[in-house]
């Protein structure tokens, strides 16, 4: 039987491995994503065609939220393929005939149709309704609870369900703070779409509220799930009574706004950036009305907002934000976690790199602006056979950095791991000498606001780091202190940093030393925690005195 398989999860390898043991002596064969990405429907189609395949293999990273499905079945029948199998790393799977899916197709999406219509209509009723609930009642005193804020009950909502959210700093972020609030003595509960990767749910109570598939695009299906989340996660709230809740803010989502306005408790909204640039910029603006909207209510609605970095503080205030709701508050890393020593000769024989050569690394997504590109450029400037280069991670421009790279002879410098489980993630940095930040500016001109979660982590490893002298990461870093910093974008200087860091050993220990102190002073998860309860502590206190907020 011939295979032709679509990692979707970017995760061909371990796909095909799945594959292999489900089906021994098969044939299996790529249809490469970017060629599907890149492709309008009729040619598509017609790639999956010439490739002949008797069964087409999907594999999402988590079938639970992969929107679509039965348009994946549609294109693997139509393709040509007997038989069509949608499947995931967890066990899950979904597998039909040709004839079944071709039976089937017009009456699911008519089903998804008429769901993503009445899901439509429901939310602009929803918005309209919570803007003038709001509006009418936002100046009303709020319920803080002063007899329980010695150990505050915080809900923690974790709310759209979207691909990369079991790796990469937004996971990171997510469990630092639940996990460091837990620990300072806060009574942590989260309401979550899925178990959430790395929090101790030995002091951390969890309650799953599972997606639904339905939605024709991908923001029928947010708005769909965002509103079924709300809906069980209000009940809940309700039934627990916290002293504040704690929102990380995602598109068409506005759960936090209706908790506040039910409950008279203050919301606390995690701000990481604004979904309506990034739809327009980094994907698709669609049902962008709502999309404004939903965005717009949840900064108005929010007692105290937490940003990352001063761009994104300067960015809200421009927008019309009152300056007084917004705090500051970066990054941060456990540095019991990350620390020298958790496992550098064990990946080292894993990968099989000599333990004295020299392994440069670079952990993160394959984004527009983690700057891949301009350090596989900088791999191709280096001397052959010279430093050895680990990426771990997935994304966008995988494949084109793998081009880079074959192209400028370097493949045998180069190990690719893939995206990993954030545990695994500290051996992987301990193995390194070296670790890259090689961000770049927006596309459109914007101001950087990133405040990424691996530059703290590259931090506390103790490692020598080379990084973009770009917004947030320049102000953390401190060039020939606790780093080297380079021009965004510069390939030349990043690889001569690279080759002046492979060729001084004490330069790169000097470096890793003071960046680990730095991190324990500065950036470290309970500290992050720590300003979000003061503030609610800081609330308390002025409300007792008579101030409104």
């Amino acid at each position: 039987m011939k295979i032709v398989l679509l990692a979707l999860d970017r995760q061909a390898a371990r796909a095909e491995n799945t594959l292999r043991t489900a089906f021994p002596q098969v044939t299996i064969e790529m249809l490469p994503l970017t060629k599907i990405e890149s492709c309008n429907a009729r040619q598509r189609l017609r790639a999956l065609r010439a490739l002949e395949p008797e069964m087409l293999a999907v594999s999402t990273e988590r079938l639970g939220w992969q929107q679509g499905q039965n348009a994946l079945l549609l294109f693997g029948a139509v393709g040509g393929a007997r038989r069509v199998l949608l499947f995931d790393a967890h066990g899950a799977l979904r597998e039909e005939t040709r004839g079944s899916v071709l039976l089937r197709a017009p009456f699911r999406f008519a089903r998804e149709a008429w769901a993503s219509w009445m899901t439509v209509r429901r939310a602009r009723r929803a918005l309209s309704r919570l803007e003038r609930e709001f509006a009418q009642k936002k100046t009303a005193e709020l319920d803080l609870r002063i007899d329980s804020a010695v150990r505050p009950r915080i809900i923690y909502l974790r709310t759209t369900p979207a691909p990369g959210t079991q790796s990469g700093g937004a996971t990171t972020h997510t469990s630092g703070f639940i996990n460091a609030a837990a620990e300072l003595g806060a009574q942590v509960s989260v309401i979550s779409n899925d178990r959430v990767a790395g929090v101790d749910e030995t002091k951390v109570s969890i309650q799953l509220i599972a997606p639904d598939s339905l939605g024709l695009t991908r923001a029928a299906f947010d708005l769909r799930n965002g509103m079924l989340f709300t809906d069980r996660a209000c009940d809940e709230i309700e039934r627990q009574s916290p002293d504040f809740f704690y929102q990380r803010y995602s598109r068409f989502n506005w759960t936090g706004v209706e908790a506040r306005l039910r409950m008279h408790r203050p919301l606390f909204l995690e701000y990481n950036g604004s979904e309506v640039w990034m739809a327009e910029h980094w994907g698709r603006l669609r049902l962008g009305e709502l999309l404004k909207r939903c965005e717009r209510l949840n900064l108005a609605a929010a007692t105290r907002i937490f940003v990352v970095a001063e761009v994104e503080r300067n960015n809200l205030i421009k927008a019309g934000v009152p300056a007084e709701k917004i705090i500051v508050n970066p990054n941060g890393v456990d540095v019991e976690e990350f620390r020298p020593g958790v496992g550098r000769e064990t990946i080292r024989r894993e990968l099989g790199v000599a333990e004295d050569a020299t392994l440069a690394g670079f952990v993160g997504t394959f984004g527009p602006w983690h700057g891949v590109l301009t350090l596989a450029e900088a791999i191709a400037l280096l001397p052959e056979n010279g430093v050895r280069f680990l990426f771990v991670g997935a994304g966008m421009f995988r494949d084109e950095v793998e081009r880079i790279i074959s192209e400028a002879g370097r493949s045998q410098q180069v190990i690719f791991a893939g995206q990993v489980e954030h545990k695994k993630v500290p051996a992987l940095l301990d193995a390194c000498d070296i670790l890259l930040s090689p961000h770049v500016p927006m596309t459109d001109g914007s101001e950087f606001f990133g405040s990424p979660t691996k530059l703290f982590e590259y931090m506390a490893m103790g490692k020598a780091i080379v990084a973009s002298r770009l917004g947030q990461i320049a102000e953390v870093l401190d060039d020939e202190e606790t780093a080297l910093l380079i021009e965004p974008g510069d390939a030349r200087q990043l690889a001569d940093a690279i080759l002046r860091l492979s060729n001084s050993r004490e330069l790169r220990k000097r470096l890793g030393a003071a960046a680990r102190r730095a991190a324990i002073e500065r950036h470290t998860w309970k500290q992050n925690a720590q300003r979000v309860i003061d503030e609610f502590f800081s609330l308390s206190l002025w409300e007792r005195d008579g101030v409104r907020v």
